[in-house]
């Protein structure tokens, strides 16, 4: 086994690099004991001096236009090309998935943020219309110092989601990276602000329970982009609703997909469904949650679907063999046996598939093996909460109404799908789903279109990612109506 040093993280503040000798570890899942690296256990004093810093930088900012904004910030994309096959093997040593999927997501992120900065024009010109007795000019404008909360399970991609957005837009940010997975994320921002003028992106990390709280009811923060869970978000927006602070939230899903009656059950039908289920062991607010078949075609989807996942191997994110990966944390895990428990005491089928990689290494990981389940009820926790673990309950159903009526019955509305052989319909029964995007023959992250936006609906979240529509939630617009005759 490849032998690797731990990697220390400071914190980012005013351009500086801020370390201190209390230290937070981080371990790898696959080997729980192994420590992967250290970061500084930062302060309600350190979220304080980053503000000061991140408001001493930010007019400046905001005084160059969007394009030469954008300019720099392609610098730093560029910066981002250099130590990615380190920095891959880092992330799936902090995070735990394989390895394909860490090159892919450092490699997306430089791919969807270029997108991102091709509006810089757009938004520089702003918009013109015709006013009763003159024009009105619509500019968009800053809010100022921007906290970035960013999650686990993809930080990279979901971190400068947020981040490059906002300073498009004129805002300085801060970024609070979540402490468990905070090492590529860190390095990745070191890398990118060193093309950035000091002070306008900054980093503090910790612990949640200790700077969470002075950092989303800072008066100096004006708005806080957060990606997590609902119960934290409305911790969240306890703390905002303080100074009225503006609020961008992508929260979690239970995303049904509905496969529509007289379907051809094909090879890339049960493939697609299984990836966008199991992607990243299941932990993605996107994946696939629950899936709904027609009875008529229950048998043939499970017994094809179910051979489909079968190939999954588990194992450590850094084998060449491995495709699925352990769960992040060992309370995912337990939460996953807990799930699994509670539907099989119900009466539920409980299907483990998958081969493991390595036993000695699966004995003391986070790890659970990709499993369908049958048979369960409406009302079991698995089906009505947001799993995020490698298990997928399959239920069947007579009308398609009453599919599309149990795919809506959720708090949830993040994403869903629908598949079958008839794309006019598909698209149809699509726009009854309670979701803020949909796709039809397809899920998750490779089939989402980064020029449209993305966001919930429900309890998923406020707001949207990607598109000009991304861009535009670190924006406030300003109208100047001019009487000419």
């Amino acid at each position: 086994m490849r032998e690797f040093s731990e990697v220390h993280e400071p914190m980012l503040i005013g351009g500086a690099r801020i370390d201190r000798t209390d230290r937070l570890e981080v371990t790898n899942p696959a080997r729980p004991r192994e420590i992967v690296g250290t970061i500084v256990r930062g302060t309600p004093d350190d979220i304080d001096a980053a503000v000061l810093a991140a408001k001493a930088a930010q007019p400046a900012w905001a005084r160059k236009g969007f394009r030469e904004r954008a300019a720099i910030l392609e610098r730093g994309l560029a910066k981002l090309e250099e130590g990615q096959d380190e920095r891959a093997v880092l992330l799936v040593r902090e995070n735990g998935k394989p390895l394909l999927q860490a090159r892919d997501e450092l490699m997306s992120v430089i791919r969807r943020q270029r997108l991102a900065l091709s509006y810089a024009g757009q938004l520089e010109e702003g918009r013109l219309l015709e006013a009763p007795r003159g024009r009105s000019f619509i500019s968009y404008k800053p809010y100022g110092v921007v906290a970035s909360i960013v999650p686990w399970n993809s930080p990279i991609i979901l971190g400068f989601t947020q981040i490059v957005a906002a300073l498009l837009v004129g805002n300085s940010v801060i970024v609070k990276p979540p402490e468990s997975c905070p090492l590529t994320l860190i390095g990745s921002i070191a890398l990118f602000s060193s093309m950035l003028p000091p002070g306008v992106l900054n980093v503090v990390t910790g612990l949640p329970g200790e700077i969470g709280d002075a950092l989303t009811s800072h008066p100096g923060i004006d708005k806080v982009a957060f990606t997590g869970s609902i119960g934290s978000a409305r911790h969240i927006l306890s703390k905002t609703a303080q100074t009225i602070k503006d609020v961008t939230l992508e929260l979690g899903g239970n995303d049904p997909a509905i496969i529509l009656p007289g379907s051809t059950i094909s090879s890339e039908m049960v493939d697609a469904i299984r990836d966008a289920a199991f992607e990243m062991t299941g932990q993605v607010c996107m994946a696939i949650k629950r899936i709904y078949v027609p009875k008529s075609l229950r048998d043939e989807f499970l017994a094809r679907f179910s051979e489909s996942v079968d190939r999954i191997v588990v194992g450590d994110g850094l084998a060449d063999q491995v495709t699925m990966g352990p769960l992040h944390s060992a309370a995912g895990r337990k939460r996953a046996q807990d799930l699994l428990d509670v539907a099989a005491s119900g009466g539920a089928t409980v299907q483990p598939l998958g081969s493991v990689h390595n036993e000695e290494d699966f004995a003391q990981g986070h790890f659970v093996m990709p499993t369908v389940v049958t048979g369960i009820e409406d009302r079991s926790p698995l089906v009505a909460d947001e799993q995020f673990c490698p298990v997928i309950p399959v239920l069947d159903y007579d009308e398609l109404d009453d599919a599309v009526a149990r795919a809506n019955n959720t708090v949830f509305g993040l994403s869903g799908s629908v598949w079958g052989d008839d794309v006019d319909q598909a698209i149809r029964v699509a726009g009854r789903i309670e979701a803020g995007q949909i796709w039809v023959n397809a899920h998750g992250p490779a089939a989402l279109n980064h020029q449209a936006p993305y966001g919930g609906v429900k309890q998923s979240g406020i707001g949207r990612k990607s598109g000009i529509e991304g861009i535009l939630e670190y924006a406030q617009s300003q109208t100047i109506t001019t009487r000419e005759c």
